[in-house]
């Protein structure tokens, strides 16, 4: 669960960006039709044209009855009726749910409920800006010391600055992926900027893939430090450079083309290709599971020189 919990906080901190745009788009398109007609209409109508946040609804006399097709992102041929009476439009002759199928009422559980569901995100992007605000100045104070200090300077101090940078990279990015996607504290926007959301959105996602190449590095530089008795630090640190920014930077590439091919949709945060997600996680689960090889690596050739006669001393000073 953990190990998707990077990727996936990005599509579920924000309601369902594809339907969101729709209903944007058929908004702007009903009022703009409406205006029209109204312009072209003289005659008075009992019931005036209006939006009712799913469908367009054109004006109508008393008795008539109007019918629209459903929403386009229900999936569904069928179609919703309304009554002009006296007193104004009627209810929906027939709810959307039944009308235009069941495979509507995650939806409509969204948009029936939207304070609840837009606060309960209000209350995670809270949450995880605190945490990520907390990290930035202290991986950034950390980083400064590590650098000005002369005496710090070491292939694994080195390695532990990249490893900062990567941390500090993905804060700063999804603080403004969020000053993209968050006009304000209550309203998600994915349908604003696409072009520069989704560059956002694949260098965020890029600096999670090098937190976890970074550490597969820290990995292997203490197995070797353990385990291999010659160990060229300045040749090794260039394949570290390449490893850790190199190999992320080839899996986001891939990923981008696969979202722009087959999910070029809103800010590449919708999920309806899983395949596609797949191609950032199977990275990150191999990079845990070399990373727990050369922890269990590690503890095989620590427990193997403890156990070595007279050699408890020497070997405890070597690895404290």
């Amino acid at each position: 669960m953990l190990v998707f919990c990077s990727f996936e906080l990005q599509a579920r901190s924000s309601p369902d960006c594809h339907s969101n745009i729709i209903l944007v788009k058929e908004e702007e398109k009903c009022l703009e039709y409406l205006e029209l007609l109204h312009f072209n209409t003289s005659k008075e109508t009992d019931c005036m044209g209006m939006w009712d946040n799913l469908n367009c609804w054109p004006s109508a006399l008393v008795g008539d009855i109007v019918s629209t097709p459903c929403p386009e992102f229900f999936n569904s041929k069928g179609e919703v009726r309304r009554n002009c009476t006296a007193g104004g439009w009627s209810d929906l002759l027939v709810p959307y749910e039944h009308a235009c199928g069941y495979a509507f009422n995650d939806t409509l559980h969204f948009l029936a409920e939207p304070p609840d569901t837009l606060q309960y995100f209000s209350y995670v992007k809270t949450m995880y800006t605190a945490g990520y605000t907390l990290s930035l100045v202290s991986l950034a104070f950390a980083t400064a010391i590590l650098c000005v200090f002369r005496k710090l300077h070491c292939t694994r101090n080195y390695i532990h600055i990249h490893l900062f940078v990567s941390f500090i990279l993905r804060a700063v990015f999804i603080f403004i992926r969020d000053s993209l996607l968050f006009t304000n504290e209550e309203l998600f926007h994915c349908d604003y900027h696409p072009v520069a959301c989704k560059i956002v959105l694949m260098t965020s996602n890029y600096s999670i893939l090098a937190n976890y190449s970074w550490l597969l590095v820290e990995g292997h530089f203490l197995y070797t430090l353990v385990g291999v008795s010659y160990f060229s630090l300045r040749k090794h640190l260039t394949c570290y450079v390449t490893l850790g920014w190199g190999l992320p930077l080839g899996v986001i590439f891939t990923w981008g083309l696969a979202k722009y091919f087959y999910e070029d949709e809103g800010c590449w945060e919708t999920r309806r290709r899983e395949w596609i997600w797949w191609i950032l996680r199977v990275p990150v689960l191999l990079t845990i599971f070399v990373n727990l090889l050369f922890f269990l690596g590690i503890l095989r050739v620590v427990i193997g020189k403890l156990q070595l006669p007279h050699a408890q001393r020497s070997v405890f000073s070597q690895y404290k």
